[in-house]
């Protein structure tokens, strides 16, 4: 028996205590260290029914799906069928955006690393047939860019969207059966689903917010991002188990669990590697799909994922052959699934870990003049307002929640360093000003992962 083994009855209670501190009704984890695996799961899918989340039961991985969606377009690099530095134009020659936006040097690298410059969240609700991404392609007309490519990193739905759509150009498949036929079937894991109708196969968890009146925990609805955003990661539920056999297609260089090759050895070191710095505030860098966690002494690859009520949250250590999925049923479950991950990490494994934003402190001394931040800051579907109170910021964030945008909301931040900040009440990720002019004035805001652009 390994140390998972030897020890889940106290990785089941640590479990058990974080959901419960965090407020979370439903949460399932997987592990895999060696050739041992553990899944685990504690409280309800759905407060509603009190249905037991078991760790069979299928929560919403939201953008975990992007890890899948860079390993089809992987699949076909391999095959000779896509170049990763070849203008997205090759492939979408239809590709139309607003007119002062240039696009021409965009690369589908660019796409599969938030590099693209491509507004993030165009959440276009084009239907749920197998050609809603073609036509959410086509309202890009009047889209532009945040920033030029290759400039900086913020995060884009929009990228891995258009990735999706090029795996469909050349499979001549829609990107659900692409994902089922190239990755799911050779892994032999059913999951992730990604029709809604699927779903109900299964014991699904439902996710949970808090209402802002009452401050109580309620259910979600299925199916509030559109389905045009599937490649990016709006619908797609999975098992913990399943998605730890798409770990281990990482870890093993590309073979699935029967020996079968999906994917060159180099190609999956290639998406392992640092191809962009991440902000300061935030992680090392950008591999292929793969954020990177940790470089040294050891690579940790991790994503993120994040849906209406849903928070999930993936980490691989390949020197380790080491991963953990976590997934809950809330939308607090970002600092469980960090929680649970760390503890389980170090105290089981050995590995230790930064949180985001914590290389950013000591870098610098925080500035004694704030005024240079204070301004507009915009981007599609959100605009935020920046003023100094004393030695502190107020962010006020203004967006059309019933439009997927990030709803009206006002923080305050502290700086850490001279451009780093962090919310006075918590939270995981900080926030930072970027690419200042001769006045010593920011033209980006970046929170919330995503680049804001000085108005």
């Amino acid at each position: 028996m390994g140390v998972l083994g030897e020890r889940r009855t106290e990785i089941q209670a640590r479990l058990d205590e974080v959901a419960a501190k965090h407020g979370i009704p439903g949460m399932a984890v997987g592990l895999l260290s060696g050739e041992e695996t553990l899944e685990a799961a504690t409280g309800v899918v759905n407060i509603d029914t009190g249905v037991e989340a078991t760790p069979d039961a299928v929560f919403n991985i939201g953008s975990v799906t992007k890890m899948y969606t860079a390993t089809l377009v992987m699949q076909l690099v391999a095959r000779g069928l896509v170049d990763l530095s070849a203008p997205i134009t090759t492939y979408l020659p239809e590709l139309r955006m607003e007119e002062t936006a240039d696009i021409s040097d965009i690369t589908v690298l660019h796409l599969l690393t938030h590099t693209s410059g491509i507004e993030g969240d165009c959440f276009f609700d084009t239907g749920r047939g197998d050609d809603a991404i073609e036509k959410w392609v086509a309202r890009l007309d009047h889209v532009g860019l945040i920033h030029a490519p290759g400039e900086m990193w913020s995060y884009s739905n929009s990228g891995f969207v258009l990735a999706g759509r090029i795996i469909e150009k050349v499979t001549g498949l829609p990107w659900h059966e692409a994902l089922d036929t190239m990755l799911l079937r050779p892994l032999g894991a059913p999951t992730p689903v990604t029709l809604s109708d699927d779903v109900i196969r299964y014991r699904a968890a439902v996710g949970h917010a808090r209402n802002a009146e009452t401050g109580s925990l309620e259910t979600t609805t299925y199916g509030r991002i559109p389905f045009s955003n599937s490649p990016a990661g709006s619908g797609s539920f999975a098992r913990v188990s399943d998605v730890l056999r798409f770990a281990r297609l990482h870890l093993d260089g590309g073979l699935t669990a029967d020996g079968a090759r999906l994917l060159p050895e180099d190609l999956v070191r290639s998406m392992q590697d640092h191809h962009f710095d991440q902000p300061l505030s935030l992680l090392r860098g950008q591999g292929i799909g793969w954020f990177l966690l940790g470089i040294e002494p050891e690579l940790l690859l991790t994503h993120v994922g994040e849906t209406e009520g849903f928070l999930s949250l993936l980490i691989v250590a390949p020197e380790r052959r080491f991963a953990l999925v976590s997934l809950t049923n809330a939308e607090q479950g970002l600092e469980a699934n960090i929680e649970l991950a760390f503890w389980v990490g170090s105290e089981l494994i050995g590995i230790t870990a930064e949180l985001p934003g914590q290389r950013a402190a000591g870098t610098s001394p925080p500035p004694d003049d704030l005024s240079p931040f204070a301004g507009t800051y915009r981007r599609l579907g959100a605009a935020i307002e920046v003023a100094v109170d004393g030695s502190e910021v107020v962010v006020h964030t203004a967006g059309d929640r019933g439009a997927l945008g990030p709803g009206p909301a006002t923080a305050r931040l502290r700086p850490i360093s001279a451009t780093v900040f962090r919310d006075t009440a918590g939270g995981v990720f900080p926030s930072e000003f970027l690419d200042f002019d001769d006045e010593g004035r920011p033209r980006y805001f970046h929170s919330g992962l995503r680049a804001h652009r000085r108005t």
